[in-house]
């Protein structure tokens, strides 16, 4: 069984193999995320490093060797990924930027990550995060910052099935959880 350090071992028990309503919610075994800022020239030398033309624009995702870039705000991205990668893809990208143009700080242990999928796992979400989450607005290699319940999240659309993934603190996993289980069973 995969680890899960950030998670309690109550939740993860709770949550393993459940499928409530055609929607899933499991908790995503610990990932790589780094915090990547960037300006002038290291814009380009980062997104070299991930084999990118371009470092992607506002509320969207790139896919990497390495994982995935996501658009956080105008100078930074996230990159998750496996965290095999890491300290690798640490090196890569401090070698790009260089001292002047920009910074990457591995912020691993400060995010969890759960994966929400299903047929109505759009619904779920609409019950608790004000976005507009309908197909047409929010597609496949979106990504947008808001908030479950009131706890702030990244949000990730994965794939059309759909397949959500949402990060967070560490300290608000069990709050957002109660959240998407509520919407789960339509409370």
């Amino acid at each position: 069984m995969a680890e899960y350090p950030h998670f309690p071992p109550a939740l993860v028990r709770q949550l393993a193999g459940v499928d409530r309503r055609g929607v899933r919610l499991i908790p995503l075994a610990t990932m790589s995320v780094l915090s990547l800022r960037a300006r002038d020239e290291g814009l380009e030398r980062a997104a070299a490093a991930l084999g990118l033309v371009s470092l992607p624009t506002p509320n969207s995702v790139a896919s990497t060797a390495v994982g995935d870039c996501l658009w956080v705000r105008p100078d930074e991205w996230l990159v998750v990924g496996d965290t095999a990668d890491r300290e690798r893809t640490l090196a890569a990208l401090e070698s790009a930027i260089g001292p002047d143009d920009g910074a990457v700080v591995d912020i691993s242990a400060s995010r969890v990550l759960l994966e929400l999928s299903g047929p109505r796992s759009r619904d779920v979400l609409a019950s608790c995060c004000p976005l507009d989450l309908h197909p047409t607005v929010f597609d496949t290699g979106r990504c947008a910052q808001s908030v479950v319940g009131k706890a702030p999240v990244l949000l990730q659309l994965m794939d059309d099935a759909p397949r959500w993934r949402i990060m967070m603190r560490p300290s608000l996993s069990g709050y957002v959880t109660s959240w998407l289980t509520d919407g789960m069973l339509g409370e």
